[in-house]
């Protein structure tokens, strides 16, 4: 059989993860490892626990999804089902485009936090 789409959609991955990554590792606060599978970073994001927003404060990464839902209009998952309650699972199966705003905009919201 052809394997030449599963190298193509492969490569494609690849590629989004590793855009995934150089975006991620701006956000200084943020500890971010590189996965050997899946679609999915897990960056450590504890470092923005205990700042404040306009409606009150990250006290874990389940606070710090809802944030970044409500103010940079982005979705992710808090790590607690995943075994990682200080990281946040972030999806690469989207478009590079979409990545690369996804980050623009989690990182505007970011900058608000104090």
């Amino acid at each position: 059989s052809d394997l030449a789409p599963t190298y193509a959609m492969r490569e494609a991955f690849l590629k989004r993860r590793d855009l995934l990554l150089v975006e991620l590792k701006k956000i200084p606060e943020w500890l971010v490892n590189k996965p050997q599978g899946a679609f999915y970073v897990l960056p450590d994001v504890s470092a923005c626990f205990g700042k404040k927003h306009k409606q009150g404060i990250i006290t874990n990464s389940d606070d710090l999804a809802m944030y970044l839902l409500q103010d940079a209009k982005v979705a992710v998952v808090n790590g607690d089902a995943f075994g990682a309650p200080n990281c946040l699972r972030i999806s690469y199966s989207l478009s590079e485009e979409k990545i690369s705003e996804a980050i623009t905009r989690m990182r505007a919201a970011l900058d608000k936090l104090s």
